[in-house]
């Protein structure tokens, strides 16, 4: 399957009539040329919790892998179940 750009023009033409105007005029509408970018600064202390919890994920996800390949996950279909039920009915509340 070859993707190319043509599906711009197709959401160019889909965001037109929905809104009346081009995607271009509300972009060049909603950002100012002379606005100055965003800065962010992050503490050191943050920026290491970051790090930190990006590890315990990463070690977690290895030994997921680890076990899926060594043919020792299981899956809790109840578990999964029970979930799916809660989030449906969750969504038909709202």
């Amino acid at each position: 399957m070859k993707i190319n750009n043509q599906h711009k023009s197709y959401l160019n033409s889909v965001n037109q009539t929905k809104s009346g105007q081009s995607a271009k005029q509300t972009k060049s509408e909603e950002t100012p040329k002379n606005q100055a970018p965003v800065q962010v600064n992050i503490s050191k202390e943050a920026q290491a919790l970051h790090d930190a919890e990006k590890t315990v994920f990463s070690e977690r996800v290895e030994s997921i892998k680890a076990a899926i390949q060594n043919g020792d996950y299981e899956v809790d279909a109840s578990k999964i179940s029970s979930e799916l039920v809660r989030t449906i009915q969750s969504q038909k509340e709202q």
